[in-house]
């Protein structure tokens, strides 16, 4: 991660929360990969519960001291990965509960159907997704254009994992936003 004010000026993170269909009747999100909080903090304030989740110890940590700092009462922290059964188990309580999911910026990951899969088992049954990318050009930060994925492959990632297209959004001046919505399984 870079420092956290750089990185805070790439986002607007109040009108993404709101341009991804993120709002009050939101009742449990789940933020992937929850970094400084530039998210799960604002959308702590619009939803009634939320629950942070990063692979590095380092960015809970930096989360548990502002909820400390901030008086935060509706989040919780956990420190895993979304794709290993350690960090599912952790979450069983909530698992139909889970009703958005953010996915901001991390989908160039080596895995990224597998980790769309695992999102795709812990969302209730009606549940939506929210995706966020660097776009496909020269932007001052983003992973390598190499592992930088472009709109129709997250797209085409997500139609395997089970879900449909909800909505495209452009999200100047450096990202691009896309929402989905859990396609029920025929059994």
């Amino acid at each position: 991660m870079p420092d956290e004010n750089l990185w805070n000026t790439f986002f607007h993170p109040v009108e993404i929360l709101n341009l991804m269909e993120i709002n009050e009747e939101v009742n449990l999100l789940l933020d992937i990969g929850c970094g400084y909080g530039t998210f799960l903090f604002p959308a702590s304030k619009i939803v009634k519960k939320t629950i942070g989740i990063d692979i590095e110890n380092q960015m809970i940590d930096y989360c548990k001291n502002q909820i400390n700092k901030n008086g935060y009462e509706n989040i919780e922290l956990i420190a895993g990965d979304i794709s290993q059964d350690k960090t599912v188990e952790v979450l069983k309580p909530v698992l139909n509960q889970i009703d958005y999911i953010t996915l901001f910026n991390i989908l160039h990951c080596e895995e990224p159907v597998k980790l769309l899969e695992s999102v795709y088992k812990i969302l209730n049954i009606y549940g939506k997704i929210g995706v966020i990318h660097w776009k496909f050009e020269n932007t001052p930060r983003g992973p390598s254009m190499e592992i930088r994925p472009k709109p129709e492959e997250i797209i085409e990632w997500a139609k395997i994992a089970g879900f449909v297209l909800n909505k495209q959004i452009d999200l100047p001046p450096h990202h691009y936003g896309l929402t989905f919505i859990k396609q029920r399984r025929m059994a």
